[in-house]
C-alpha cells in the first residue's frame, strides 16, 4: 500500500520526495519507497461563483440580493484542472491507504488541502505534516512526528469561515453598491467591495481627504544662537570659534511644536528679536536623561515587510515573494508567513547551530557568547508562539548559494535581527537646556523673560544597534529626538560641554524662520501594514500588543495581496514609497455603507476567526452573524440610495413633501428627550457620553464657550479633536445639533461613530435619495435626532 502526500507547490513536493526516497517521476507526481508525492498549484479548487450555485444569480438585479447559499459547492479551476485530476486519481486510488497533508502549515494551506480533499470525494484517513523549515532535517523530523489531521479541524473551520465570509460580503455588496449607485459611476464601472480590502482602502481615503482639505498655515519661529561667556584673558595665540548652540523660543511651560509658533505677520517675532539683542542671557535649567532601547523582537512577516519597505522601498508583496524563495528554494529561513515574534524552547535549543552557520560575515559585530548563552523570555516564550515561531535563519550555509541582490538584503535583515538578540541595550543620553533672555522693563512694566529650548543627544552605548542596518550613530527618532518634521535644527545638535544652571550666555545671533504647517503624511506600505495590523488604531508602542494583532485587518499572509488588489483595481496608486487614493477609490468609499468600511468591524470578525481556530467559537454562529450583517447592509444600501427602475414613475413636484422650515421660537427639535446640562458638568458628560476621561488641549475652553451660548470660530489642526467641540456642547445644550459639512465621506464616518456610542445621528447629502432625505427631515421635525449632518447645497 502507498501513502499519498499532497504538497502545496511542486518545489516543496520535490524536497519532500527527495527526503523520502520517492525518486521516480510520474505525470504530475513523484513516487517510490512506498510514497506518492503530488502537489497543488495554489488553489486547484475554489468556492463556486453565484451563477454556478443558482443560474438566476447570473443576473445583477436588486431583487436577487442578498445571495445566501444554502450549501457551498466547490468547483475546479479551469487552468489547473489537469493537475487536479492527477491529485484526485491519487487520493481515490485503491492502492493508497492514507493521505498526508503537506501544504503550508497555516490557515491558507489548510484550506487548499481541505477543498481538494472534499472535491476529490476522498474519505481516507489524513495525517498532517506541520513544519516551519524545509531543510532535509526538518522534513525528516516532521514525518517522524506526523499529527492526526483531525487535530486541525478547528483551523480548517476558521479557514472555511474566512473564505465563505469573503464570498458573502464581496459578492453581495459589490453588486448592491454597483446597482444602487450605478448612475454615479462611469460607464461599465463595477464597484469592488471586500471584507478586508474596503476598510483598508477607507483608511487611505480618509488620509487623502484630510490632505486635500488641509490648508497650510504660515507661521514663524525665532531661533537664537548662544555661546558661553568667555573669561577675559589675553590669548597668546588666535582662539578657535567659541562653542555655540541653537535654541528655539517658546511660550508657556513646555516647548511643544504649538508653543514655538508665532503669527506670520512678524509683529510678535520682531519684538522678541529686539529683546534678544538688548537682554541678558543665562541658562535657566539643564536636564539630562538616559534612555535605553532593548534589542527588537524577532521578525514576523508584517514587521519584516515594514522594515524592508522603510529601508529599501520594497513593496509588501515583493518582500513576501523574496522571503518565500529563501524558504522554499534556498532553505535559508524558517516559514515566513508567521504572526509570531517569539521562539519556542525547542527551537531556541537549536540556535547554536544556526549562529555557527550565519555568524562569519558579522564576526566583528557579535556580542560575547552569541549563540551560546540562552536567550531570555523576551525572545523565547512558548505561550507567545501560535502556528509558527518567528522568522529566523536555518542552519543551512548561504556562502555557496547564488542569491540575488534582493534575496541577500532580506536574508541579511533576518540574520542581523537574530544576532542582535544577544546584545545589550542601545543607550543614549538626552540633554535639555532652557536658556532665558531677561530684558529690561518697558515703561512701568515688569521685566520680560523669553525662554529658548535646546536639546542635544549623544550615544552612550551602541549595544545591539551595531548590527542595525546603518549602524547606531544616531539615537532613534521619537525617543530622544523629536519626530516632528517642523521642529528646528537645534534638536539634532551636539551641545557644548560644561553647560550648567546660571551660566551666562552671549547671544551671537537671533533670527526668525518662516515656516508652514504640514498636512498629514500619506501612507507608505510600512505604515499601512501597521494600520492594518491594528485595525486602524494608533499605538505608540512599536511592539504591538497581541490583543491588537488578534483584531487586525487580514493576516500577515494576506495583507500584501490586499494592497496589491487595491492597486490592480486602481483604487490606489503607488508614488515612490507612498500610497495615494485615486478619485475612483474615494468615490467607492463615499458611497459604501459606513459599516462596510469600518476597520473595527472587520477586525472583530478576524478576532472571531481566531477564536474558531482555537476551538473557542463555532463556525455556524460566525456565519449566521455574517449572513445577518449582509442582509442588513444590502437593505440599507438600497434604502440609502435607490436608483429608480426605468418603468418606475417619478414623483411630480406636487407629490413632494413640503417641509416647514421655521420652528417655534424658543424650542429645539430634540429638547423633549434631553435636559440641558450646566457647564460645570461637561467633564461628567464627556465620560458618560464618549467614554473619555480628559479633554485635549483647547477643547474644554471651546466646549464651555459653545455650551454658554457664545458664538465661536474655532480653528484647529487635523487630529486635534475639533469634532468633540461641537458634539459635546450639542449634547449639553439638548435639542438637535445641526452640522454643515461639504465632506461626505467624513460626514458618513462621524454619523457612524456617533451611532456607535448610542446617539441618534443622521445625514442629508447628494449621495442619498429623495425618499431617505425626506425621512431624515421628518425625524428632525419630530425631535428624534441628536445630530443632523447636512451638505451645504442641501
Amino acid at each position: 500500500m502507498t501513502i499519498a502526500i499532497v504538497a502545496e507547490k511542486p518545489a516543496v513536493a520535490r524536497d519532500i520526495a527527495r527526503v523520502l526516497g520517492a525518486t521516480k517521476r510520474g505525470d504530475g507526481y513523484l513516487h517510490g519507497n512506498g510514497y506518492a508525492v503530488t502537489w497543488a498549484l495554489g488553489h486547484l479548487v475554489t468556492l463556486a461563483q453565484p451563477h454556478e450555485i443558482k443560474p438566476e444569480w447570473r443576473r445583477w438585479h436588486r431583487e436577487l440580493l442578498p445571495m445566501l447559499p444554502e450549501s457551498w459547492p466547490l468547483v475546479v479551476c479551469d487552468d489547473t484542472r489537469e493537475q487536479f485530476e492527477v491529485v484526485r486519481r491519487m487520493l481515490t486510488s485503491a492502492k493508497v491507504e492514507r493521505v498526508v497533508c503537506a501544504t503550508d502549515a497555516g490557515r491558507e494551506g489548510e484550506l487548499i488541502f481541505r477543498y481538494i480533499y472534499d472535491a476529490a470525494g476522498c474519505r481516507k484517513p489524513v495525517s498532517r505534516l506541520w513544519i516551519s523549515s524545509l531543510t532535509a532535517d526538518a522534513i525528516r523530523k516532521g514525518f517522524a512526528a506526523l499529527r492526526d489531521g483531525r487535530e486541525f479541524d478547528d483551523l480548517a473551520a476558521a479557514a472555511r469561515g474566512r473564505s465563505q465570509a469573503d464570498w458573502l460580503v464581496g459578492m453581495n455588496l459589490s453588486r448592491a453598491c454597483t446597482l444602487a449607485f450605478g448612475d454615479a459611476l462611469a460607464q461599465g464601472e463595477v464597484l469592488s467591495v471586500g471584507r478586508v480590502q474596503t476598510p483598508t482602502l477607507a483608511m487611505v481615503v480618509e488620509r487623502e481627504l484630510a490632505i486635500r482639505a488641509f490648508v497650510p498655515e504660515d507661521y514663524l519661529e525665532v531661533v537664537a544662537t548662544f555661546s558661553p561667556v568667555l573669561e577675559d584673558t589675553e590669548p597668546s595665540e588666535p582662539q578657535a570659534a567659541p562653542p555655540s548652540y541653537l535654541g528655539t523660543w517658546f511660550r508657556g511651560e513646555k516647548a511643544t511644536a504649538q508653543a514655538r509658533r508665532l503669527p506670520a505677520d512678524g509683529e510678535e517675532a520682531g519684538r522678541i528679536l529686539e529683546r534678544a539683542e538688548r537682554g541678558q542671557a543665562a541658562i535657566e535649567s539643564v536636564r539630562s536623561e538616559t534612555r535605553r532601547m532593548p534589542p527588537p523582537l524577532l521578525y514576523d512577516l508584517t514587521e519584516l515587510q515594514r522594515h524592508a519597505n522603510r529601508l529599501y522601498g520594497f513593496s509588501a508583496q515583493k518582500t513576501l515573494r523574496v522571503a518565500q524563495k529563501l524558504y522554499e528554494q534556498h532553505k535559508l529561513i524558517s516559514y515566513p508567513r508567521t504572526d509570531s515574534r517569539h521562539l519556542s524552547q525547542d527551537v531556541a535549543s537549536t540556535l547554536g547551530e544556526v549562529v555557527r552557520a550565519i555568524a562569519e560575515p558579522y564576526r566583528e559585530q557579535l556580542a560575547p557568547e552569541t549563540g551560546v548563552r540562552p536567550l531570555g523570555r523576551r525572545f523565547v516564550d512558548d505561550s507567545r508562539v501560535t502556528d509558527h515561531h518567528a522568522i529566523i535563519p536555518t542552519p543551512t550555509a548561504a556562502d555557496r548559494l547564488a542569491l540575488t541582490g534582493d534575496e541577500r538584503k532580506i536574508y541579511d535583515l533576518i540574520c542581523r535581527r537574530l544576532l542582535a538578540a544577544w546584545h545589550d541595550e542601545h543607550v543614549w543620553s538626552v540633554t535639555t537646556v532652557i536658556t532665558a533672555i531677561t530684558s529690561p522693563p518697558e515703561g512701568d512694566g515688569e521685566r520680560v523673560v523669553d525662554r529658548y529650548h535646546s536639546s542635544g543627544t549623544m550615544v552612550v552605548e551602541v549595544g545591539w544597534k551595531i548590527l542595525d542596518v546603518g549602524g547606531g550613530k544616531k539615537p532613534p527618532r521619537g525617543k530622544g529626538r523629536k519626530a516632528d518634521a517642523e521642529a528646528a535644527d537645534e534638536e539634532d545638535q551636539k551641545l557644548p560641554p560644561g553647560l550648567k544652571k546660571g551660566q551666562p550666555q552671549t547671544v551671537l545671533d537671533a533670527r526668525s524662520l518662516a515656516k508652514k504647517t504640514r498636512p498629514p503624511k500619506r501612507f507608505t506600505e510600512a505604515t499601512l501594514l501597521t494600520a492594518m495590523e491594528t485595525a486602524g488604531k494608533t499605538l505608540d508602542d512599536k511592539e504591538l500588543s497581541d490583543a491588537m494583532k488578534e483584531s487586525g485587518l487580514g493576516t500577515p499572509a494576506t495583507r500584501a495581496e490586499t494592497i496589491e488588489t487595491l492597486l490592480r483595481r486602481e483604487y490606489l496608486v503607488r508614488k515612490g514609497k507612498t500610497l495615494e487614493a485615486t478619485d475612483r477609490g474615494i468615490r467607492l468609499i463615499e458611497v459604501v455603507h459606513p459599516q462596510v468600511k469600518s476597520p473595527a468591524m472587520t477586525g472583530r470578525w478576524e478576532a472571531e476567526l481566531k477564536r474558531i481556530q482555537r476551538g473557542k467559537a463555532e463556525l455556524a454562529s460566525f456565519m449566521a452573524g455574517i449572513e445577518a450583517y449582509v442582509r442588513e447592509v444590502v437593505g440599507e444600501v438600497f434604502s440609502t440610495r435607490r436608483v429608480p427602475e426605468p418603468s418606475a414613475p417619478q414623483p411630480s413636484a406636487a407629490q413632494e413633501l413640503t417641509l416647514p422650515l421655521p420652528m417655534p421660537e424658543g424650542t429645539a427639535p430634540g429638547g423633549a428627550s434631553r435636559t440641558p446640562i450646566p457647564v460645570d458638568k461637561l467633564s461628567e458628560l464627556l465620560k458618560t457620553a464618549f467614554g473619555l476621561t480628559a479633554f485635549r488641549p483647547y477643547q474644554e475652553t471651546a466646549c464651555r464657550a459653545v455650551t454658554e451660548g457664545r458664538d465661536v470660530l474655532l480653528v484647529m489642526p487635523t487630529g486635534a479633536g475639533k469634532s468633540l467641540c461641537y458634539q459635546l456642547p450639542g449634547l449639553a445644550r439638548a435639542g438637535t445639533t445641526l452640522v454643515i459639512s461639504p465632506l461626505i465621506a467624513l460626514m458618513e464616518d462621524q454619523v457612524a461613530k456617533l451611532r456607535e456610542v448610542g446617539l441618534h445621528a443622521e445625514r442629508i447629502h447628494s449621495g442619498r435619495d429623495r425618499a431617505s432625505s425626506r425621512r431624515v427631515s421628518a425625524d428632525y421635525l419630530a425631535g428624534r435626532l441628536d445630530f443632523l449632518f447636512i451638505a451645504p447645497e442641501r
